[in-house]
C-alpha cells in the first residue's frame, strides 16, 4: 500500500475537510518534522493538485480539520497512542 505524506498543514486539513482520504497519522522524520500521512495515495495526490488549484470545499470544515491537525502536532509525544481517522 502506497502512503501519501506531506508536511503542509493546510493541505492535510484540505485532504481531510474532503472526506475522500483516510488519515493514516503523523509519521515523524527528526524533532522539527513530522509528516501527515494519508492513504489511498492517488486520491490524495489528486486533492492536493486541486487544493494548489484553488479547490472549493466548504470553509468551516477545512478550518475544523486544520484545528484537529494543529492540535494533534503538539501534543506532548508520551503514551504511543497513535490518532486514526478513518473518513471515508
Amino acid at each position: 500500500m502506497e502512503i501519501y505524506k506531506t508536511k503542509n498543514l493546510f493541505v492535510a486539513a484540505y485532504l481531510m475537510a474532503s472526506g475522500k482520504v483516510r488519515f493514516f497519522g503523523l509519521q515523524t522524520l527528526d524533532k522539527n518534522t513530522k509528516l501527515f500521512t494519508f492513504t489511498p495515495f492517488e486520491t490524495s495526490r489528486t486533492l492536493e493538485a486541486e487544493y494548489f488549484s484553488g479547490g472549493s470545499l466548504p470553509v468551516k470544515h477545512i478550518f475544523a480539520e486544520y484545528n484537529t491537525l494543529k492540535d494533534l502536532l503538539f501534543q506532548r509525544e508520551s503514551n504511543g497512542e497513535k490518532y486514526d481517522r478513518h473518513t471515508t
